[in-house]
C-alpha cells in the first residue's frame, strides 16, 4: 500500500517532460537577452536574417541537442539490460524502439539547425538562403554546414538501425553510432578557432558526451521507471556510477575550456559571457547535490520497491538539467571574452596553434602551462580511479603495498608533467625538447605505471557480476587473456614495437605530419607511452598477463633494446638530413637554435637518456629473478618437508607393524 502511495504520487511524464522544456526554453530566452545572443552572429556587412533566424535558431539548437541526448541514454540503457544467448529483451527493444523517435526529433532538429545556420551566415531569410547554389555550397564545403548535414544523415540512419537491432552486439554498435552523432557540431564554433582551440575542442566534445551520457540516461530511466521496469533497481545502480564519472568529466572539461575561452578570472563577474558560465556552476553543482542524495538515499528505496522518491527526485533532477542545457545553448551564441577571430596571424602562430613561447631556458619549462584536455584529464581521472580501488580495498579489511600506489602516482605525475607543462610547449618548436618527452613517455612513465599494478588492483576492487551475467570485471579479464593480449605481450612482437617505432616515426614522414596536426602529435604520445607499457609490462609487470619468457630471456631482450636504443640515437645524431625539415623551417622564431645543431643535441639526449633506465630495469629483472627463485625454493622445501613428514610417518607404522608382529611370534 505504501509502494503504491509512493508510486502514484511521483510526476507523470507530461508533467516532469513539460516542466522541463518550459524551463529550457524560459532559461534560454533570458540568457540570450542578458548576453546579446539573441542578436545576428551574421559577418558584418551582410542582410538582418530575421526575428525567425535569430530566436528560431537558439531553440532548434536546444531541441536538437536534447534530443540528441535522450536517444543516446534510452540506446545506453538498452545496453544494459541483461542479455540472454546475446539477444536483447522486451525492456531493451522497447527502449530501442523510443530511441528511434527521438532520433526523429534529432534528424528534424539538426535539419532546422542546418537551415537557419545558412540564413544567419548570409543574413538572408530562410526562405531566401534555401534558394539558388548556396545551400548547395553551404552543405558540401562550409564546416558548419557539413557538420550538421552530417548530423542529419546519421540521425536518420539510427531509426531504422534501432527498430531492427535484437542481439546486444548490434545494440554496443548502435549505441557507438549514436555516440558519434553527437560530435560533428562540435568541431566548430568556439572551440574550433583561437588559440590552444584544438585543447578546446577536445574538452568541448567530453563535457558533450558526458552530458549526453548524464542527462540522456537520467530522462530514459525516469521513462523506464515510469513504465514500472522491473530492471529499475539493477540499472539505477549502473547508472548511478556512469553519473559519477559523467559529472567528473563534465566539471574538468568545463574548467579546461574555460582557461581557453576567459581571459582572466575577472572575466567571470564582468562579462556577460563569464556570469553565463557561473549559472552553469551553479546548475553544476545543484546537479551534483542531487546525485548524491540519489546514492544515499533513493537508491534503497528502489530496492526495497518505494520507486516514487526516485522519480520524483530524478523529476527535479532532469528540470535543472534542462536549466542547463539552456545556458549551454546561450553560450554557444555569446561572443566570449577571448574572441575567436584573432585577426591575422602569423604562419608560425598557425602551425603551433598557441602564441609564441618565449626564449627557452630550464626555467621556463616550470613556468610554461599547456592546457592539454585529454591528457589533463586523463591524468586526473587515472589517479582518481586508482585511489578509489585501492580505498574500497582498505574497506574490505584487503591490503594495498604502498611502493605500488606511489608507483602508479609517479608515473602519473611524470606523464602529466611532459605534457602540460613548458616541456609541451616547447617540444613544439625545438626537436631536442621533443626527444626529451619522447624518451619520458616511452622509458620513464611505463616503468612506474607498470610497478603500479593497475589491472591487478582493478580485478581485486571491482566485485564480480552474478552468476551468468558478464560485468565490468569480467570484461577486464576477458581482455586480458584475449588474443590480442597474447600477441601484444609476445616478447618479439614487444620488442619489435618498442623499437621499430622510433625509426618509423622520425625516419619517414610520419613526424613532420604528427607535428602539423595536435591530433597527429597527441596520438604520437600515446603511441610511446602505449608501447613502452606493453615492453615493461611484458618484462617486469605483476599484472595476469598470459603468458612471460624466463628471466633469462627477459634480461637478453632489455639489454636488446638497450643496444637498438643507442643506435637510434647515434642515427639521429649523425644524419645529414633534417628531420621534420620543412616544419622547423617555418617556425620564424628569432631565437630558435640552428634546426641542425638542435638535431644533434637531440641525438645525444636519445643515445644518453635511456642508460639509466635500462640499467634500473635490469637490476628491477634481477631482483624478482632473486625473489621468485626464494619463493620456489619455499614451495619446494614445504613440498620436501611434507613429503618427508609422510615418509617418517610411514617408516614408525611400519615400526608399528614390525614390533606388533613380533608380540604375536612371542
Amino acid at each position: 500500500m505504501n509502494t503504491q502511495a509512493s508510486t502514484t504520487a511521483a510526476p507523470p511524464l507530461r508533467v516532469w517532460g513539460g516542466a522541463a522544456v518550459t524551463t529550457s526554453l524560459a532559461t534560454l530566452v533570458a540568457a540570450l537577452l542578458f548576453g546579446g545572443g539573441g542578436t545576428s552572429l551574421a559577418v558584418p556587412g551582410l542582410g538582418d536574417p530575421g526575428d525567425l533566424t535569430r530566436w528560431g535558431l537558439p531553440v532548434a539548437k536546444a531541441v536538437m541537442n536534447s534530443a540528441g541526448a535522450v536517444t543516446v541514454g534510452l540506446i545506453g540503457m538498452a545496453v544494459l539490460f541483461p542479455v540472454q544467448r546475446g539477444q536483447l529483451g522486451g525492456d531493451a527493444l522497447r527502449a530501442l524502439r523510443a530511441a528511434s523517435w527521438t532520433a526523429l526529433v534529432w534528424a528534424v532538429g539538426a535539419a532546422t539547425v542546418h537551415l537557419l545556420t545558412l540564413s544567419d551566415l548570409i543574413g538572408q531569410p530562410v526562405w531566401q538562403a534555401v534558394g539558388g547554389e548556396g545551400f548547395r555550397s553551404y552543405t558540401a564545403s562550409v564546416a558548419q554546414g557539413q557538420a550538421y548535414a552530417a548530423v542529419v544523415v546519421l540521425a536518420l540512419a539510427l531509426i531504422p538501425a534501432a527498430r531492427l537491432t535484437l542481439g546486444h552486439g548490434g545494440g554496443v554498435a548502435l549505441l557507438c553510432l549514436a555516440v558519434a552523432t553527437l560530435i560533428p557540431p562540435n568541431l566548430v564554433g568556439h572551440s574550433s578557432s583561437g588559440d590552444y582551440h584544438h585543447s578546446a575542442t577536445t574538452s568541448i566534445i567530453i563535457h558533450v558526451l558526458a552530458m549526453a551520457f548524464w542527462v540522456g540516461g537520467l530522462v530514459a530511466l525516469t521513462w523506464y521507471a515510469g513504465k514500472r521496469g522491473r530492471y529499475l533497481p539493477k540499472v539505477a545502480r549502473t547508472y548511478s556510477s556512469v553519473a559519477l564519472a559523467c559529472f567528473f568529466l563534465i566539471a574538468t572539461s568545463g574548467v579546461l575550456n574555460s582557461w581557453v575561452r576567459l581571459a582572466s578570472l575577472s572575466d567571470l563577474a564582468t562579462t556577460a559571457y563569464g556570469v553565463l558560465l557561473l549559472g552553469k556552476v551553479a546548475a553544476l553543482i545543484g546537479l551534483g547535490y542531487v546525485g548524491y542524495t540519489h546514492r544515499r538515499r533513493t537508491l534503497a528505496g528502489l530496492d526495497a520497491g518505494r520507486p516514487g522518491q526516485f522519480r520524483r527526485l530524478a523529476a527535479g533532477e532532469i528540470v535543472i538539467m534542462a536549466a542547463a542545457l539552456g545556458l549551454a545553448v546561450a553560450l554557444s551564441r555569446t561572443e566570449p571574452p577571448v574572441p575567436d577571430d584573432l585577426g591575422t596571424i602569423s604562419r608560425t602562430r598557425e602551425l603551433l596553434g598557441f602564441p609564441i613561447p618565449p626564449e627557452f631556458s630550464p626555467s621556463q619549462i616550470f613556468t610554461e602551462f599547456y592546457p592539454d584536455a585529454l591528457f589533463g584529464i586523463g591524468c586526473l581521472a587515472a589517479v582518481l580511479l586508482y585511489g578509489a580501488g585501492v580505498l574500497r580495498l582498505r574497506r574490505r579489511g584487503d591490503r594495498w603495498p604502498v611502493g605500488r600506489s606511489l608507483a602508479w602516482l609517479a608515473g602519473i605525475a611524470t606523464v602529466a608533467f611532459v605534457e602540460l607543462s613548458g616541456i609541451m610547449t616547447y617540444s613544439m618548436t625545438m626537436l631536442s625538447v621533443h626527444m626529451v618527452q619522447h624518451m619520458t613517455l616511452m622509458m620513464v612513465a611505463p616503468i612506474l605505471l607498470v610497478l603500479g599494478g593497475p589491472i591487478t588492483l582493478a580485478l581485486r576492487a571491482i566485485k564480480p557480476a552474478r552468476r551468468g551475467e558478464k560485468g565490468p570485471r569480467e570484461w577486464l579479464m576477458a581482455a586480458v587473456q584475449s588474443r590480442v593480449a597474447k600477441i601484444l605481450t609476445h616478447p618479439v612482437v614487444a620488442l619489435t614495437l618498442f623499437v621499430s617505432g622510433s625509426f618509423l616515426m622520425y625516419f619517414t614522414g610520419l613526424f613532420e605530419a604528427a607535428m602539423r596536426e595536435h591530433t597527429g602529435h597527441m596520438l604520437m604520445s600515446l603511441h610511446f607511452l602505449a608501447v613502452g607499457y606493453i615492453f615493461y609490462e611484458m618484462l617486469i609487470g605483476i599484472d595476469p598477463l598470459p603468458k612471460r619468457p624466463p628471466f633469462p630471456a627477459r634480461v637478453v631482450l632489455q639489454l636488446l633494446a638497450m643496444a637498438f636504443h643507442a643506435f637510434f640515437g647515434l642515427a639521429v645524431m649523425e644524419s645529414s638530413r633534417l628531420i621534420a625539415g620543412a616544419y622547423y623551417r617555418e617556425l620564424e622564431i628569432p631565437w630558435l637554435p640552428d634546426p641542425l645543431d638542435d638535431q644533434i643535441l637531440a641525438g645525444q639526449i636519445t643515445w644518453g637518456f635511456g642508460e639509466l633506465p635500462a640499467l634500473v630495469i635490469v637490476g628491477v629483472l634481477f631482483v624478482q629473478w632473486y625473489r621468485s627463485d626464494e619463493r620456489e625454493a619455499r614451495r619446494f622445501d614445504r613440498r620436501e618437508g611434507k613429503a618427508e613428514a609422510e615418509r617418517t610417518a610411514y617408516n614408525s607404522y611400519l615400526a608399528s607393524l614390525d614390533a606388533r608382529a613380533k608380540r604375536d611370534v612371542e
